[in-house]
């Protein structure tokens, strides 16, 4: 088990030169990453900026979300400016047709299509309310995570959907659970009795989900501590704090999180009561250009006014701390020597880790190519 601190002889036998790279730009690891939610996207294209590139979403005729890039390799016009005709996209200004995969399948006046007339494909998937898109890869490289509290249990929680931007990076936006210290230091939650540790395997993670298709590209932490509450009379705010913290339900706040290198599930509990679950994705839209969309929802107690309680609670504690942290990602300076100390040891294990998914882009991570 790694302490609140880390392992200090982990760290002191680690090599400078093994410490993961702090680099500049998107940084972009191959996986699954956010869109757009799926009531945005209608019979007609769709463009916007992804992974730095413009890119086109429609639906074809069965309905499925698909995504190429937004260019016609005819003659450069933006197939966005199009429109979809039987479930293919078709180019504004020569009206070439594409199928989902990028392939063009007409072209008027002619009846042989050049074997080059194609524009280059993503992979999608729709689930949990939002178009997921793979990149890094021609094929995915493991399947999109679940995540039964919105597809077998959706009515055991009251959950609401959140869309934060900022100018941080992928990387900065899901590190941040694992960055444990900020918890205190930014966010003011002094605790008492901390444990940190970064997990060994998918099965200590079971009540976020099942398991990632390659253990490789799964990451988890455990997080626990005893939110300090000083005497009432003495610290009116203090105490009212320590309690509002752990929702007035018990003493021990603690949170699971485990993810993909686009992505993360989180369970919070209080006294191992679970309180409420989250999905978190990443839409990189470029260099610097983030958003962190997600749901969350509160585990129904069967007391509405309780539940109720929890939500309100919940969204404020939700909302107070991206309120806290988007201004320190927006400010952040990469591409500079991290100094890291005992309490890091997670973060660098998890830098480690996303690093060795921006190396399997395989070249596709810069912005623009």
């Amino acid at each position: 088990m790694i302490g609140a601190e880390g392992s200090q002889e982990e760290l002191r036998t680690v090599p400078a030169s093994a410490a993961p790279p702090n680099p500049a730009g998107a940084n972009i690891a191959a996986s699954w990453y956010v869109a757009i939610k799926s009531s945005r996207l209608g019979k007609g294209p769709h463009r916007m900026r992804l992974f730095g590139r413009e890119v086109v979403l429609w639906r074809d005729r069965k309905g499925a979300a698909r995504c190429v890039a937004a260019h016609c390799p005819h003659q450069g016009a933006n197939l966005g400016l199009g429109d979809v005709v039987k479930g293919e996209l078709r180019c504004p200004f020569h009206h070439w047709r594409f199928d989902g995969n990028g392939v063009c399948s007409a072209i008027p006046g002619l009846s042989r299509i050049p074997t080059t007339a194609r524009t280059r494909s993503y992979p999608t998937r729709e689930a949990y309310g939002f178009v997921w898109v793979w990149y890094g890869t021609a094929e995915p490289l493991f399947e999109l995570p679940e995540f039964p509290a919105l597809t077998d249990r959706p009515r055991r929680y009251l959950g609401f959907h959140y869309d934060d931007a900022t100018t941080g990076t992928i990387r900065q936006l899901l590190e941040n659970a694992v960055d444990h210290q900020h918890f205190s230091a930014l966010h003011g939650l002094a605790l008492d009795g901390v444990e940190f540790r970064v997990l060994a395997n998918q099965s200590e993670a079971a009540d976020n989900g099942p398991p990632l298709t390659r253990d490789d590209a799964w990451f988890g932490v455990w997080f626990s501590g005893r939110p300090w509450r000083p005497p009432l009379r003495r610290s009116p705010l203090g105490w009212l704090t320590g309690v509002v913290s752990t929702f007035a339900m018990g003493r021990h706040m603690q949170l699971l999180v485990d993810g993909w290198p686009g992505g993360q599930r989180f369970t919070a509990y209080v006294d191992g009561t679970e309180i409420y679950k989250v999905i978190m994705g990443i839409v990189p839209e470029g260099d610097r250009v983030t958003r962190q969309v997600g749901w969350a929802g509160v585990r129904r107690t069967g007391r509405w006014y309780r539940t109720l309680f929890n939500y309100v609670l919940f969204w404020v504690q939700n909302r107070a701390g991206t309120f806290q942290d988007v201004p320190v990602y927006d400010s952040t300076r990469n591409a500079q020597p991290t100094v890291y100390v005992r309490y890091d040891n997670g973060l660098l294990r998890f830098r480690r880790y996303y690093q060795s998914w921006v190396d399997r882009a395989a070249g596709d991570g810069r912005v623009g190519r």
